[in-house]
């Protein structure tokens, strides 16, 4: 399949990927749900060059995972904030960094955690089915096209 292929295909892997199939999509990304909003904060943090970060910013906002608003008028300057759609990325970029945490070498006593706000406790994610609740593991799970 080609990169242009993506979104148009009948996989919603493959046309999620099409929107955020490369580092710095996803890097910035991670910014956004750390509180990082302005195109200047976004390139200090990922030493992106310039027009990357302008073409992936503008990307987001297409695909309407990203919303401008302006903070300034002269020159117009942008915050870079989660829309509903890309808000609705929290329990991907979660588990994105759960896998990374525990899957992938590196350093981990320098590793980010999550501290679940509610009950203070360190945030392990992990899927649970909405019906019954129970933890979902990939032995349990059978792909089935929709009717």
């Amino acid at each position: 399949m080609r990169w242009s292929e993506l979104e148009s295909a009948d996989c919603p892997i493959a046309r999620a990927l099409s929107i955020l199939g490369d580092r710095w999509t996803l890097m910035i990304l991670r910014d956004c749900f750390f509180g990082v909003h302005r195109f200047e904060a976004f390139q200090a943090n990922l030493g992106i060059s310039r027009t990357i970060l302008r073409d992936r910013l503008a990307h987001l906002v297409q695909a309407g995972i990203l919303v401008q608003r302006p903070y300034q008028d002269r020159p117009v300057r942008y915050d870079y904030v989660l829309s509903a759609k890309g808000k609705a990325l929290n329990g991907v970029m979660l588990m994105l960094g759960e896998w990374g945490r525990t899957a992938v070498d590196g350093q981990p006593e320098t590793q980010i955690r999550h501290r679940h706000q509610t009950c203070g406790h360190v945030l392990t994610p992990y899927v649970g089915c909405a019906a019954c609740g129970e933890e979902v593991v990939a032995k349990d799970v059978r792909a089935v096209r929709a009717a």
